[in-house]
């Protein structure tokens, strides 16, 4: 007979994965949803652009916001901003995600990156 424990303990690790799963494919489809799509570019601070064309133009809108593409406050020190941008880089690099369509996501975050060091003057 197995440990109590030790079953509340799988079933719990499977109730995780399930969850993870189902999260996941929403994802998925909500990323090729053009409302859902469009509703996160709005939150983002990327209103009024055409998805089509941003991959030439990120980091040069005026509606673009590095900071809140990368989920942190104007006030940010260096580090935090340095350590933020490889954390969402291990997470949304094609080898490393485990799922596929984050190049656009990588996209934005390199080119917001790009615009805050160019902001505090970074080599």
């Amino acid at each position: 007979m197995a440990d109590p424990l030790v079953r509340l303990s799988q079933r719990i690790l499977n109730d995780i994965q399930e969850e993870m799963s189902s999260w996941i494919s929403q994802t998925r489809k909500d990323a090729f949803n053009p409302v859902a799509f469009a509703t996160w570019m709005r939150k983002m601070g990327i209103a009024g652009v055409d998805p089509a064309c941003l991959a030439g133009i990120l980091g040069q809108q005026p509606t673009f916001d590095p900071y809140r593409v990368l989920g942190l406050d104007r006030s940010a020190g260096d580090a935090k901003v340095k350590r933020r941008y490889r954390e969402l880089l291990r997470h949304l690099h094609p080898d490393t995600a485990g799922l596929e369509g984050t190049a656009f996501f990588l996209q934005m975050v390199m080119a917001a990156y790009e615009q805050i060091r160019t902001e505090r003057g970074w080599k």
